[in-house]
């Protein structure tokens, strides 16, 4: 056996709980498969009835599935709480790994947790991570804003960021009520000229910011992205909640 970086150790994704259910299960088993292989985490034949037969630990509203690289599978509950919107986020240098490590859920998560740490020192319900002049991505969301033109835009996959269930869930809806949607790099240029910012993600769901660094952003109140994104979330997250190993 060759060593494993500490990275490679394990693989997670972190799902909405409740009362046995869980919600978007498929969709993040399939992200937590895509993970591992990049990882070179073994994906187990039998990787759904272990986690039907899975201990679970803890308690709280969203429980993680963590894969080990020794084919161990662990269920943990906790707790996540926010603040009713509107939130404020505090800028934060985001993790940079390798490659191919970039944009998993991996064992080293500990730059994210910090992020969220510092962030709430600072007074801020979240953190926005920058990496070369753009945010990436959030600490537990992913951030998207629309511009004055009625764009709607979300960090490039190439920035190294996670990719969102949420955000994948909630696409279509956006597109949908008629908002057209882009990928970029998300400049401190381009987040100044934003009617509205809003964050999605397991535990948030959907939530609007109205102030980064102390600097107010977008117009101060609620717009047509958070109303069309909380009214898509609300609604699929009726359909969405499955067993676990119910797939």
């Amino acid at each position: 056996m060759g060593e494993h970086a500490p990275d490679s150790e394990s693989v997670f994704t972190t799902l909405r709980w409740n009362d046995g259910q869980v919600a978007w299960l498929p969709e993040h088993l399939q992200r937590l498969e895509q993970h591992a292989n990049r990882l070179g985490i073994v994906w187990p034949e039998d990787f759904l009835q272990s986690l039907h037969s899975t201990p679970i630990n803890g308690t709280g509203n969203l429980c993680r599935i963590q894969l080990d690289q020794n084919g161990t599978i662990t269920l943990t509950l906790r707790h996540s709480q926010y603040p009713p919107s509107p939130l404020t986020a505090a800028s934060q240098e985001a993790p940079r790994f390798p490659e191919h490590v970039q944009g998993t859920k991996h064992a080293e998560w500990s730059g994210y947790n910090e992020a969220r740490k510092q962030s709430n020192d600072k007074g801020a319900d979240i953190g926005l991570l920058v990496h070369d002049g753009a945010v990436v991505d959030g600490d537990r969301c992913t951030p998207i804003l629309l511009d004055i033109d009625g764009v709607a835009f979300a960090s490039s996959p190439d920035g190294g960021g996670v990719d969102s269930i949420t955000l994948d869930v909630l696409r279509p809806s956006i597109e949908a009520a008629g908002i057209p949607f882009r990928t970029a790099r998300l400049t401190e240029r381009l987040l100044g000229r934003a009617a509205e910012i809003v964050v999605v993600g397991t535990g948030v769901g959907v939530a609007w910011l109205n102030e980064i660094d102390g600097q107010r952003v977008g117009t101060g109140s609620a717009g047509p992205l958070f109303d069309t994104c909380k009214g898509a979330f609300d609604y699929q997250l009726e359909e969405a909640w499955s067993q676990l190993g119910d797939v």
